[in-house]
């Protein structure tokens, strides 16, 4: 957990260091850019084979504005990826093996729009809020089966498919300023949907994680920590 905060923070000082523009005071004080590591995971449905397939990005960057004291919107983009074969052994006799393979490969990028109300304070300065974020994301998937015999791989299955899913998630988060120009944030999601199911609920619960640990870096160096 450290090496993941580190690693974010260093990360988050060089891209404000490029994003850092020359801003008008009363807007400067509403903009910020953050980063953070993702543990969520997408089930994805295209409209040709293969029908469906998951896709899990690690971390995202986004630039985000604070039009007032309660709220925070943002746009960011991820790229993903999801790596799967579920390989088995047939033994036909004691010399002679059949090896079976079933692949899947998927990458992906997404554009993740989100929006936070900060609901109350817990503390005098830690904030919880609600979160909900609508993102469109671009994703190929290509799937194979194969059968191994006597060092011959025979392809029984191949297929690639591409397309566009978008998500609705939701949930709650808790965020703390750390310093005058930084603060991190924890976020659990509750609510994950897809409109290319409908906005059905998923048949597995929970899935692949569900939580965001970010910083946001303020671009106003006149407020108070």
């Amino acid at each position: 957990m450290k090496a993941l905060f580190l690693s974010l923070t260093l990360s988050l000082s060089s891209l404000a260091a490029v994003a850092q523009p020359n801003l008008d005071s009363t807007l400067e004080k509403k903009l910020y850019v953050g980063i953070n590591g993702l543990a969520i995971g997408f089930d994805l449905k295209y409209s040709e084979e293969p029908k469906g397939a998951n896709i899990q990005p690690y971390t995202s960057i986004y630039f985000g504005f604070k039009p007032n004291e309660k709220l925070r919107m943002q746009v960011g983009a991820w790229y993903g990826t999801d790596n799967r074969n579920f390989g088995s052994v047939y033994v036909e006799s004691e010399d002679k093996l059949i090896y079976y393979d079933d692949i899947s490969k998927t990458k992906g990028v997404g554009i993740p729009i989100t929006a936070d109300y900060v609901l109350f304070y817990p503390l005098k300065k830690l904030q919880f809020y609600g979160t909900a974020t609508l993102t469109p994301m671009y994703s190929t998937t290509y799937a194979e089966k194969s059968k191994t015999q006597d060092g011959i791989k025979t392809i029984t299955y191949s297929a690639e498919a591409s397309g566009i899913n978008t998500f609705i998630t939701a949930g709650f988060g808790i965020a703390y300023p750390i310093s005058k120009r930084f603060d991190t944030y924890l976020n659990y999601y509750l609510i994950s949907r897809n409109f290319n199911k409908d906005l059905q609920p998923r048949d597995q619960y929970p899935y692949q994680g569900s939580l965001a640990l970010g910083l946001n870096y303020n671009f106003n160096l006149k407020r108070e920590k």
